[in-house]
């Protein structure tokens, strides 16, 4: 083999090469995608930065300080005695330096602390709400994967237990027990469930590279899910508590409160800034030196300094004015809260009707894996006879393909169903804002 084809192999083969393979569980897949998420990272940084401004509220309070140097230089011009000639004069030097402090003080300033402390605690609520649908969508999605690799074993064995039938019909033909026609058709039935198969898997690698992206995993990794859909936990469910327990507790009212009192706070913040008066605390020093570059000058005590102090009070009129943008604003912020409140109240009827709804879907999906995990057994005991059957010749194929048709069909609803109830309780955790439903609801 050549060198560059050495090469060419060994990049072409190198993301197969240095491939992971790793088995996790649900609760692992929620830490990777935590640390890992770039979406969340983004979050994290936002609510770092409102935690900075958070920690350095108080330097409000730090006057502001400038320093300035001047050096410039003097002359007549028109008026008398003005010099002979341009090239006779000899300029006059002049050197200033000064520090100049300033700080303003109102009442603002401790509703602006806490304005940084709202807007804080307004990015955490973001940030765990963020980590919450995370985990929920994780773990949705890590279900359906699982459910997705059940419903392939399925299939397979379809295709199994249809390929096997076409053996043993090709058998009979050969003895001359049944028809080309049934022999053909045993055939066909193996052909036409390759397709499905064919398109389960492609849908599958699909979600499964979305899972590694959420994960933050390459995706040449190789992933094995550690879990069943079999051990579920049904939970007693009472709708009238769980809305007068939880609902006040939703992540999304929690942050429409968060915005309430940071718009209420907003508006006291103006008004203080706009209503009430200033006191400004100054104080400047500055030097100066007249020509510098004559030695004689220095001794002669041309070399002044000068300091002041002062305090400033300055009182706005113009936020009293009826119609004054100030007023407008403050009448405009006023409108906002109550818009906020409003929409408080129908965000809370609005989460009341979600959680009936996930309760009843819930119920019902209990109900239904009940129903069909007793028609599951029928339809394997109905296939199984049917098959025996088959064997002896005492049924014809389309009584073992109808058979095996519901016993699949009645694996895939119950398979189905277990979907829907774990993606209804997951929603349920979120929708009540619990770490575990385990904790807050009575198993059956």
């Amino acid at each position: 083999m050549k060198p560059w084809q050495m090469a060419f192999l060994i990049v072409f083969l190198s993301p197969v090469l240095f491939a992971e393979s790793r088995s996790i569980d649900v609760d692992q897949a929620v830490d990777m995608a935590i640390t890992s998420n770039l979406n969340l990272q983004v979050t994290s940084i936002e609510t770092q930065t409102r935690k900075r401004d958070r920690d350095s509220a108080w330097n409000v309070f730090i006057p502001s300080i400038s320093g300035s140097v001047d050096m410039g230089h003097s002359r007549t011009l028109l008026s008398d005695p003005a010099p002979n000639a341009f090239y006779d004069y000899e300029p006059a030097w002049n050197v200033t330096a000064g520090v100049n402090l300033n700080l303003p003080l109102n009442a603002a300033a401790a509703t602006g602390i806490r304005q940084t402390i709202i807007d804080y605690e307004a990015s955490m609520l973001g940030y765990s709400d963020a980590v919450k649908q995370l985990n929920r969508d994780v773990r949705k999605l890590f279900y359906n994967l699982l459910a997705m690799e059940a419903n392939i074993k399925l299939k397979i064995f379809n295709i199994e237990v249809a390929e096997k039938r076409y053996i043993q019909a090709t058998e009979n033909y050969s003895n001359g027990l049944i028809s080309e026609l049934e022999m053909l058709q045993a055939q066909v039935s193996v052909e036409n469930e390759k397709p499905a198969l064919n398109a389960l898997k492609t849908q599958h690698a699909g979600s499964m590279m979305s899972f590694k992206m959420l994960l933050g995993l390459p995706l040449t990794d190789e992933i094995t899910l550690k879990g069943n859909l079999d051990d579920l936990t049904y939970y007693r469910l009472n709708t009238t508590e769980l809305i007068d327990t939880y609902a006040a507790g939703r992540m999304d009212i929690l942050q429409l409160e968060k915005q309430i009192e940071s718009l209420k706070n907003t508006k006291k913040l103006q008004a203080e800034y706009e209503r009430t008066p200033t006191i400004s605390l100054y104080s400047q020093w500055g030097t100066s030196v007249d020509d510098p570059f004559e030695g004689e000058n220095w001794e002669e005590g041309i070399w002044a300094d000068n300091l002041s102090l002062g305090v400033q009070l300055v009182f706005p009129l113009d936020g009293f004015i009826p119609g004054s943008s100030t007023a407008v604003s403050l009448e405009n912020l006023e409108d906002s809260i109550k818009t906020l409140e409003l929409q408080r109240k129908a965000m809370y009827d609005a989460a009341a009707m979600e959680i009936t709804n996930l309760v009843m879907s819930l119920e019902n999906s209990m109900n239904t894996i009940d129903t069909y995990s007793l028609n599951e057994d029928l339809a394997r005991k109905s296939f199984e006879l049917t098959s025996e059957a088959y064997d002896l010749g005492t049924r014809e194929l389309l009584d073992v393909e109808t058979a095996q048709e519901s016993y699949l069909s009645a694996s895939l609803n119950i398979l189905g169903e277990k979907i829907n109830y774990i993606n209804n309780l997951l929603d349920l955790q979120y929708a009540i804002n619990a770490e575990n439903l385990s904790d807050v609801l009575e198993e059956k």
